[in-house]
């Protein structure tokens, strides 16, 4: 069985196609007889003109799997709902914490937002009556097979490597904003042929938190590649960036890189000059990976 990833929302993009870049994320899963986003970008117009271009219908869209709340990964689906028209109902599926308002943390900085975004919540939307109508929620914690070779690795709840978190949100829980522990960081495995394809979002858990999670829940099967943000861009110093290198060499064999969105361009070029471009690819808005699984 052949799968096939088609990146529709990202930094880069591919030249002369009119795709538009952003700094949002979306990515789309052809598997079995299923058509699965893996969240909705920043900008329902750039999620849109994407598809578009890449001959992607959102009618087709089976259900959206979000690897977290922030509002880089789910801005885009009120656009994505309204495209849809009389389209069947559509499954989000998603940690619970997913589905809350998020801001930050200091009250100055919070002003200074609105005053560039023109709102405040930067968790997930609000959306109207008329959509959530439209919307079937599926909240998750454990592990969760969408298919027999595709599932979430769940929440990651004790980090024992270095993660690449921010401190800056809280997060509404319980009537009352808290911090925000990240606890939604979702990613996505592909059991392929040649063994796990890991699918990040923003990877705000770490890079090598997600690799043992996989593991761990796959005992036996390899990591043969990991693909999206993996927010390296938290970690400023060489050394860091040097750990979690070595340790994909050491411990995970040196899986390929497909790096983007959050990872950050320092982190690209240190992992670049580290493991070699036949390691590091790039992974743009346009391009499409297939597996045989």
């Amino acid at each position: 069985m052949q799968v096939k990833l088609t990146n529709i929302v990202d930094k880069e993009v591919q030249p002369d196609r009119d795709l538009i870049p952003s700094d949002g994320l979306c990515y789309l899963i052809k598997i079995e007889n299923k058509t699965i986003l893996f969240d909705t970008g920043d900008q329902g117009i750039i999620l849109l003109n994407n598809m578009n271009i890449l001959n992607i219908d959102p009618k087709t869209i089976d259900m959206v799997v979000f690897s977290h709340g922030h509002w880089d990964h789910t801005f885009g689906i009120e656009a994505l709902m309204y495209a849809r028209g009389d389209a069947p109902v559509l499954n989000l599926i998603a940690h619970p914490h997913a589905f809350k308002k998020r801001r930050i943390k200091q009250p100055i900085l919070r002003i200074l937002a609105y005053l560039k975004y023109r709102w405040s919540n930067l968790g997930f939307p609000k959306l109207s009556e008329e959509i959530m109508s439209k919307l079937e929620f599926t909240e998750i914690i454990e592990p969760y097979e969408i298919t027999p070779i595709f599932t979430t690795i769940g929440e990651i709840n004790e980090w024992k490597e270095k993660h690449s978190k921010i401190d800056k949100l809280t997060i509404k829980l319980d009537r009352k904003y808290v911090k925000d522990e990240l606890l939604d960081d979702l990613s996505l495995v592909l059991k392929t042929k040649d063994g796990m394809v890991l699918i990040l979002g923003c990877g705000h858990a770490g890079v090598l938190n997600i690799c043992a999670r996989a593991k761990e829940i796959h005992p036996g099967r390899e990591i043969k590649m990991i693909i999206g943000g993996t927010h390296l861009v938290a970690l400023t110093e060489e050394k860091d960036l040097e750990y979690v290198a070595k340790q994909l060499e050491q411990k995970y064999n040196k899986p390929l890189l497909y790096l983007s969105h959050c990872t950050g361009k320092k982190a690209i070029k240190f992992m670049t000059e580290y493991f070699g471009e036949n390691i590091v690819k790039p992974f743009k808005v346009g391009d499409i990976l297939t597996f045989e699984c």
